[in-house]
């Protein structure tokens, strides 16, 4: 089974290069999300609506929401971080989401992505995009637009 008919499950993060068609080489964090999955995939999926449309990709808006990286040898866990203004903008109660950014704690954590990455690659990263797809849809083909996540305020891109 070739790469690109694999299955995998969600919430899922993989490094891969081709995602940004300016900079087709370069490595790019892409987070898949279910939109019918748990509260906070729900969440995420619905902030596409409220993001700024580029070409073929939506932007978060930095004062809105970010992307937390925390990696430990080759574990990597990524946190989305969401105002609770941003939240609200989209019909959802930020209440039930009690973990906090490190970086703002009026910020919530609003879904966590775990995986396995190459240490070495990880740094290379030239951003992180959300994707939030149904479950064996593959991020490929331009159906679906990104939300492309800035790092929290502060911190270079």
């Amino acid at each position: 089974m070739s790469d690109q008919d694999r299955r995998f499950s969600v919430p899922h993060l993989e490094i891969r290069t081709g995602v940004n068609p300016d900079e087709p080489d370069a490595p790019v964090l892409v987070l898949v999300v279910d939109p019918a999955g748990t509260p906070g995939e729900r969440a995420v999926a619905k902030l596409g609506d409220y993001c700024y449309e580029g070409d073929e990709v939506l932007y978060l808006s930095r004062t809105d929401g970010w992307v937390e990286h925390h990696l430990d040898g080759d574990r990597l866990a990524v946190d989305i971080a969401v105002h609770p203004s941003a939240l609200k903008q989209v019909g959802v109660d930020p209440t039930p989401f009690t973990g906090r950014s490190a970086v703002d704690p009026e910020v919530a954590l609003v879904v966590r992505v775990e995986g396995v990455v190459d240490p070495e690659r990880h740094a290379q990263i030239a951003g992180t995009v959300l994707y939030a797809l149904e479950p064996g849809e593959r991020p490929d083909g331009g159906e679906h637009w990104p939300i492309l996540l800035a790092p929290p305020p502060g911190v270079d891109d």
